[in-house]
């Protein structure tokens, strides 16, 4: 009987050894490739977003058993976190609500939540998704591009109202004051240098900001 008895724990040890032996240790490439995965699933997500591809849902509970967490450099919002459906393989982005602050960024972690914001993502193959992220970008409105034309127009306007000014003091100066030559060029100057200072200051920056944007566009496409 103490035989049988010590036979049956040396098993027992035995296997737990073994059990630990078999313990994977992830290689470094293996972790790489993992968090660039996390990340072009975050970048997804946080693009099927933006063009409201999602559905979203408060939820009273979530089953996290049938779901992976993803680990991303930062949150959504600085509040979601995201996660993988492994019934479907789904994304969505998940922050558990309390009742003190409902989810903002001073949420107090220690406080059992009464509820789940969630952002259900559409599901899509990756040419689907390409072509929903090129038709996203070409008819979305730049704030950018709309800030440049309207930068254009404001300084052109200027230089105009700059050229009004001049011609203008020109013939003041020469009717009222009898001026004539550097006075004359002078004073037109010293006249329109209200206007004329901000639309010098602007050109080049529209100049900069234009070859700026151009550079983000070729860099999207």
């Amino acid at each position: 009987m103490e035989n049988n008895k010590f036979e049956g724990l040396e098993e027992v040890e035995l296997s737990e050894v073994k059990a630990e032996s078999e313990v994977k240790t992830l290689k470094e490439y293996e972790k790489l490739l993992i968090a660039e995965q996390g990340r072009q699933d975050y970048e997804k997500a946080v693009n099927l977003v933006n063009f409201g591809c999602f559905e979203q849902k408060q939820e009273t509970k979530v089953d996290f058993s049938r779901l992976e967490k993803i680990e991303i450099p930062k949150k959504y919002k600085g509040l979601y976190d995201l996660y993988r459906n492994l019934d479907n393989m789904q994304l969505l982005f998940i922050v558990a609500l309390v009742e003190n602050n409902k989810g903002d960024s001073n949420e107090n972690r220690a406080m059992k939540p009464y509820g789940y914001d969630v952002l259900y993502i559409e599901t899509m193959d990756e040419e689907t998704y390409q072509m929903v992220l090129k038709a996203g970008r070409n008819n979305i409105p730049s704030i950018l591009s709309k800030l440049i034309v309207t930068s254009y127009v404001i300084d052109i306007t200027l230089w105009v109202l700059s050229l009004i000014v001049i011609i203008g003091s020109f013939i003041l100066g020469a009717d009222n004051y009898g001026l004539t030559g550097i006075n004359l060029f002078t004073f037109a100057l010293t006249s329109s240098a209200a206007i004329i200072t901000p639309a010098a200051i602007m050109l080049p920056l529209i100049v900069l900001m234009k070859m700026k944007y151009n550079d983000y566009k070729e860099s999207k496409k």
